[in-house]
């Protein structure tokens, strides 16, 4: 996996992060990251490209905690180093704890059992993405339309920039052509779908960019319980 470490003191870490990269996985320890996505300041891009965060011990659980909740919505393993679990409440966040001290081979299992649970995950997602994408199908949408729902479908509730979704869908940087292309798409998806939600299916975030209406989520969820428990 490539991971994460979130730590105040990198040079601490350097026997746990020789171990990680004894086992094969890419670690990046940081200690400004930490600044970064307190004040939502990092590039999205480069904090996607990891499977998992390590919580390092040098943060206390109270910060580690917040931090979690200040995460963009993405399915990140993560996990906390630590010699004991100070609350109950603390267990239910992490998907696991690493021990201080711990040898090779327990740091192996701990880490093979979260890639297993992130494989399966990623097959789901990849059957309610091609359930979503056969939804989309049936819906009266041109390509174009049909990539920009789709996009804001995998942001989740995040507010998406115009120039985002330009070089997204159309591969280039957002030009004043490319944005009116955008703005005309989006009002021709709204017009649309104004039958099967009565109300705006991409809603404009002033100064921010697009989000996609809840109503949306809840029509292909639907769609996709019903196609889920129709499987043998």
């Amino acid at each position: 996996m490539q991971l994460l470490l979130l730590t105040k003191v990198p040079l601490y870490e350097e026997n746990f992060e020789r171990q990680l990269k004894q086992l094969g996985h890419e670690v990046y320890c940081s200690s400004t990251m930490i600044s970064l996505i307190r004040n939502k300041s990092y590039n999205e891009d480069f904090l996607y490209q990891f499977e998992a965060i390590i919580f390092s011990e040098t943060l206390y659980d109270k910060e580690a905690e917040e931090l979690i909740t200040m995460l963009p919505h993405r399915n990140f393993k993560t996990f906390r180093r630590s010699s004991e679990i100070s609350c109950e409440d603390s267990e239910t966040i992490f998907d696991a704890r690493i021990p201080i001290g711990v040898n090779l081979e327990q740091l192996r299992e701990v880490l093979l059992a979260a890639e297993l649970s992130r494989l399966v995950l990623k097959d789901v997602e990849r059957v309610q993405q091609i359930t979503v994408k056969q939804k989309l199908s049936d819906l009266n949408l041109k390509l174009k339309q049909k990539e920009i729902v789709y996009y804001l479908i995998k942001s989740g509730d995040r507010t998406v920039s115009r120039e985002e979704i330009s070089r997204q869908i159309w591969g280039k940087d957002p030009t004043k052509s490319v944005l009116a292309s955008l703005s005309k798409v989006v009002s021709k998806v709204n017009e649309k779908l104004e039958n099967e939600l009565g109300d705006d299916a991409i809603q404009t975030v002033w100064g921010q960019g697009y989000r996609l209406n809840k109503r949306i989520f809840d029509y292909l969820e639907e769609e996709m319980v019903e196609t889920d428990v129709s499987l043998p």
